[in-house]
């Protein structure tokens, strides 16, 4: 069956719909964020990518959360200081630094996401299994058109299981290797969004 594209009324429903959504999030994001364990979502989308790549050097981080490095460094100072990753010489070139997720920072992000999943539950009592699925793949239809519209790559195929915690708003689809990536250090703009949960 060919599926006919939106248009006229039923598009402009989905557009104001959509900046509703947005909106409501954005003027929300100081109640609906509180995570437990005094990390904002950036720290958390950070240690996110260190548990998805493994060892990475701070270009790679930056490069994944779209910020400037130096921006990365200040996270890191506060993170390594709380036990939650620690910082180490790449031994493959000794002027550049990994950085590694600790076992503390591993089940700190493990009661996060057990936090944030039962936030969710709270707040959505009246949905069953079959809705929330629905919701989510809807979701994720939206944001594989919203990226590229935006110029950014499309994200890799989400598992059903997966939550806001297990993902970022990147491709990673990507080869690059998260212990030799740079980045521009021209960009020190923090360009976190609070639209978009703590990921």
């Amino acid at each position: 069956m060919v599926k006919q594209s939106l248009a006229g009324d039923e598009f402009e429903l989905f557009a104001s719909s959509l900046f509703r959504l947005t909106r409501s999030l954005r003027a929300a994001s100081h109640l609906w964020l509180q995570l437990p364990g005094g990390l904002s979502p950036t720290d958390v989308t950070l240690l996110k990518v260190l548990e998805d790549h493994g060892d990475a050097r701070s270009g790679f981080i930056a490069e994944r959360l779209h910020v400037g490095p130096s921006v990365i460094s200040r996270q890191l100072v506060s993170l390594t200081a709380e036990g939650l990753v620690e910082r180490r010489r790449d031994p493959a070139d000794g002027r550049a630094e990994l950085v590694s997720l600790t076992q503390e920072g591993r089940a700190r992000l493990a009661s996060l996401r057990l936090a944030y999943v039962e936030r969710m539950r709270e707040h959505f009592t009246d949905w069953d299994a079959e809705t929330a699925t629905g919701a989510a793949r809807t979701l994720d239809e939206i944001t594989d058109h919203i990226i590229p519209a935006l110029g950014g790559s499309s994200p890799a195929v989400r598992s059903r299981t997966s939550t806001a915690l297990d993902t970022d708003d990147t491709d990673n689809t990507d080869n690059t290797d998260p212990r030799t990536a740079t980045a521009d250090d021209s960009d020190d703009t923090d360009s976190r969004t609070d639209t978009q949960g703590p990921a």
